[in-house]
Formats: structure tokens, C-alpha cells, sequence
């Protein structure tokens, strides 16, 4: 008896924190797509989600913090970040994404997304960059960072605009309003 209380008091207190933090954060998942793939990671105590696309046509990532209900996405062809307030009506649940990964990486072929959220880009550049979190802050410091507001209906008097299509379920649609620049 003597022996394992022994063994579990010279367990360091780092192991211990490795531990704990092991069981709040999945570390990732990756998603075969159409000439690329996706990872998904998600930081459990955070309550943020990220979806990475890397393709030979470029690449992106979207960062959802269902914590604080803002979400950010860098497009690297746009050297762009876009961050908006996110639609928990329309966003699938922070426990749901596992398995929306492991479903995504099921299929053969790629599907068209049961979702989408459309949003218009607004020509007001995001000063504060901290005041969105760490995660975004790291994201998207040194890219232009702009505001996106979600639309509904039909896109009127809109650009030119970019799918991003998350997990094969949700398509994040954003475009440029005529005074974008």
C-alpha cells in the first residue's frame, strides 16, 4: 500500500497538467478533399474550432469560438482575414463537429454542404484585433482584416465573392460589396 501512494505522489505535477489538458483539447482531425484536405482541430476548454483547408488552389482557415460567438476566417489568395459574429442557428453545435469530421471523411466524393451563410465584406478595416481573442489575434495579425455581416436572401449589388466549404456541411460564402475595395 505504502508503495502506490508512493507512485502516485511522485507523479510531477507537469504530467498531471499534460493530463488534464489531454482531455480539453482534441487535437485534430484530417479530412480528405477535392485535390487537398482539411484538418479540423478543437480546443475543448476553449470552446474554439478551426477548419484548415490546404488545396494547390489555395488555402484557408476559419476559427469558430463558440465561447465568445465571433468567428474569423483568413483567406490566403486574398491575404485577407474576415470576422464576423457567428450565426449559432445556422452553425452546427460545438460537440456535433466530431462527428460532422468523421462523417466527412467517410465519404468517397465530395457533397455540396447542407448549409450556407452568406455574408457581405464591409470596407472597415478591424483596429483591435486582441479584443477578438488570442486565436484570432495569431490568425490574422499583419492581414488586412475586415468586418463581414451575414445576408439574407438573395445577393444583391454583390461583387465578386469566395465559397469556403467547412467539413463538407457548411458553406461560408463571403463577397465583396460595391464599395469594397
Amino acid at each position: 500500500m505504502e508503495n502506490s501512494s508512493k507512485g502516485c505522489a511522485e507523479e510531477s505535477p507537469l504530467t498531471w497538467l499534460t493530463q488534464l489538458l489531454a482531455q480539453k483539447v482534441e487535437v485534430s482531425k484530417k479530412i480528405s478533399t477535392a485535390g487537398g484536405y482539411q484538418i479540423m482541430t478543437m480546443n475543448r476548454y476553449w470552446l474554439v474550432a478551426s477548419v484548415e483547408q490546404r488545396t494547390h488552389h489555395g488555402s484557408w482557415k476559419t476559427l469558430w469560438n463558440y465561447d465568445t460567438g465571433f468567428m474569423a476566417t483568413k483567406v490566403l489568395p486574398e491575404k485577407a482575414c474576415y470576422i464576423s459574429i457567428m450565426n449559432r442557428t445556422e452553425m452546427p453545435s460545438f460537440d456535433a463537429l466530431p462527428q460532422l469530421a468523421a462523417e466527412s471523411r467517410k465519404q468517397n466524393r465530395p457533397r455540396a454542404p447542407a448549409k450556407e451563410i452568406l455574408f457581405t465584406l464591409i470596407k472597415r478595416n478591424v483596429r483591435d484585433l486582441e479584443s477578438y481573442g488570442p486565436d484570432t489575434f495569431s490568425m490574422c495579425r499583419g492581414l488586412t482584416t475586415y468586418v463581414a455581416y451575414e445576408v439574407h436572401g438573395p445577393p444583391l449589388s454583390l461583387r465578386s465573392c469566395i465559397r469556403l466549404d467547412a467539413l463538407q456541411y457548411l458553406a461560408l460564402t463571403y463577397c465583396h460589396d460595391n464599395n469594397y475595395a
